[in-house]
């Protein structure tokens, strides 16, 4: 009978221990006497003593005996006792000398030591990554010294080392696009969003449902950089005042820009069968209303007032008079279409820009009454301000922070292009809850070459699916392809994710000892099994605050995420996050307190 005892690291690459045992054992007994002899040469510093010099002579000596020959006047009580001394502490000295071998060598089949020794992540080492970011940013070639973290690039995490250590922390480079994967309290706003918002060394984007991201970080990014933090929030998550403005349609110079802005419309239409069978026509609707109103100095107000009447000529002349005649011709071959069409398709251009019916919504995107700053991604991308975009998941306001964030993402490439081809500092996108609040429907394609204008997105999700709701499964393919960065971590619940990520991390050879029971006799086997290194259950059970890293070019790694609280501004941001939910709680009750909008 064979009992299989599963994967076991040996004492040696065989995993037979005799070897090592008789090792020992010969090297024992030299040991032994060079300790007798120290223990006599220090019992003779301390007596009149002396001690006959080591040799074949001593050792002989000490065998049979003949202390006095060994170590003339010299008390031999002395002698043994240092020997026990001595002995006591060459014990201990070796145990620990195992231990820290034993820890930094690691259980074979341990993934942690499986994954650590990854020559391919030196790229991603402060030393490399430094060097890196010397060569992509201009303003750093001839600084000396070290670079501070945040100027070497985004922090991902420390590698994980065996025996529960970490290693050197690893960065993306300033020409990465980062994807990421991590369940609702798994860490994302804790060991990513708020770490990269402060660590930007530039302009920062970051869009969120909730309002402990701009909680944590606005203060102490104005501190930092002295630079303005910009608030998008039309449904009062912070209950913070409007304090400026921006307009959609002051930056459409064409077509083209008129069917982008439509296009974040349509994409968050949540019938998925009107979306496929009217957005295209919806789309182009919106387009030309847009391009009518941007074209004749009109607002957002105007193009809602079209939508309910679709017979209206006016949008139609607009265009004409802009000399958009193309544009014009297919508005009105899709107002005198036959009225099941018609109504079908301005019906989905309303359910799309929902958003056009909600007063305070459209107090953020059209000239207000009173004066306020108006933003401008031009200007925005110049600078080292922080933009904090916030929405409920799959609310109205949706299309409007995905139509503000892509401004400025254009802005940077016509200022990359204008600079020679990035821009210094880069400009750091975190788009949490991406999926929900920001979608953008040409991301896939856009990581395609972000990264090398200087413009470093971060998308964060909660699932593969998730994207694939948004964008497909070819989009959410090429996002995932095109991402250099990939950031697994905890709560991955979807079996194909795991099962092709265990795929993708590989197998490595385990020692497996198998003991043999037969006619009264047992016998011990070390063979060697390929096994996966993370089975896909393992990736799943990832504990919050770990992740796996895919990094373009090497093996997959284990990170140790890096939490705000654990860093060294945690009490900082502490006070920051409980002076800004105090101010939230204030104005939240005293908005309570005020009469809602239509009641006395």
């Amino acid at each position: 009978m064979t009992r299989a005892l599963g994967p076991k690291a040996g004492w040696s690459s065989g995993g037979n221990p005799g070897g090592w045992i008789v090792l020992g054992v010969c090297w024992a007994f030299p040991v032994l006497f060079v300790i007798v002899w120290a223990a006599a040469w220090l019992a003779s510093l301390i007596t009149t003593g002396t001690v006959e010099g080591f040799g074949f002579a001593f050792v002989h000596h000490v065998v049979v005996g003949r202390t006095r020959q060994a170590w003339p006047n010299t008390p031999t009580p002395l002698v043994v006792a240092n020997t026990l001394a001595l002995c006591a502490a060459a014990a201990v000295a070796a145990l620990k000398a195992w231990r820290r071998i034993d820890a930094r060598r690691g259980d074979p089949a341990d993934p942690v030591a499986a994954l650590a020794d990854n020559p391919g992540l030196d790229v991603l080492k402060p030393d490399m990554a430094s060097a890196q970011a010397r060569e992509l940013r201009v303003s750093l070639a001839k600084r000396s010294g070290p670079l501070p973290d945040h100027d070497i690039g985004l922090p991902l995490g420390d590698l994980k080392r065996p025996g529960g250590k970490t290693g050197p922390t690893l960065f993306a480079s300033w020409e990465d696009s980062l994807v990421t994967f991590m369940a609702p309290r798994s860490g994302k706003t804790t060991c990513l969003s708020i770490p990269y918002v402060l660590s930007a060394p530039g302009p920062v984007i970051a869009t969120s449902n909730k309002g402990d991201l701009w909680a944590a970080t606005a203060q102490s990014r104005a501190d930092d950089t002295g630079a303005n933090i910009w608030l998008f929030d039309p449904q009062k998550i912070t209950y913070q005042p409007q304090k400026w403005w921006w307009d959609p349609l002051l930056g459409l110079a064409g077509v083209e820009d008129a069917h982008r802005l439509a296009g974040h419309f349509v994409l968050t239409v949540d019938d998925g069968s009107k979306k496929d069978l009217w957005g295209p026509a919806a789309q182009d609707l919106l387009a030309s209303l847009f391009l009518a109103a941007s074209s004749s100095g009109r607002t957002l107000h105007d193009v809602a007032l079209w939508l309910d009447e679709p017979a209206v000529p006016t949008p139609v002349e607009l265009l004409q008079k802009a000399g958009f005649k193309l544009m014009a011709s297919g508005l009105r071959g899709a107002q005198n279409g036959a009225v099941e069409t018609r109504d079908g398709i301005y019906q989905t251009a309303r359910t799309a820009a929902k958003a056009l019916r909600d007063e305070d919504i459209l107090a953020w995107v059209t000239p207000p009454e009173q004066p306020l700053r108006r933003f401008n991604p031009d200007v925005f991308v110049t600078t080292r301000d922080a933009l904090f975009l916030l929405s409920k998941s799959k609310s109205p306001a949706a299309p409007l922070i995905a139509a503000l964030t892509d401004a400025n993402m254009r802005a940077a490439e016509r200022r990359a292009e204008r600079s020679g081809g990035r821009i210094d500092p880069p400009l750091v996108v975190v788009l949490d809850e991406a999926a929900n609040i920001c979608r953008i429907a040409d991301l896939p394609e856009l990581y395609s070459h972000l990264g090398s204008r200087g413009i470093i997105p971060v998308t964060i999700l909660q699932s593969y699916e998730q994207g694939q709701t948004v964008w497909g499964e070819q989009g959410m393919a090429a996002l995932w392809g095109a991402a250099t960065r990939k950031i697994i971590g905890a709560g991955v619940d979807s079996p194909r994710l795991a099962r092709d990520l265990s795929t993708l991390v590989g197998q490595h050879d385990v020692a497996v000892r198998s003991i043999t029971h037969g006619q009264g006799q047992a016998s011990e086997q070390i063979s060697l099994r390929r096994q996966d290194i993370l089975e896909a259950a393992a990736i799943r059970a990832l504990p919050p605050g770990s992740a796996l890293l895919l990094a373009t070019g090497g093996k997959p790694a284990l990170l140790q995420l890096r939490p705000w609280y654990r860093g060294p501004r945690a009490a900082e941001i502490s006070a920051h996050m409980a002076l800004a939910e105090r101010m939230i709680a204030d104005a939240a009750n005293d908005t309570a307190d005020r009469p809602r909008r239509g009641h006395p």
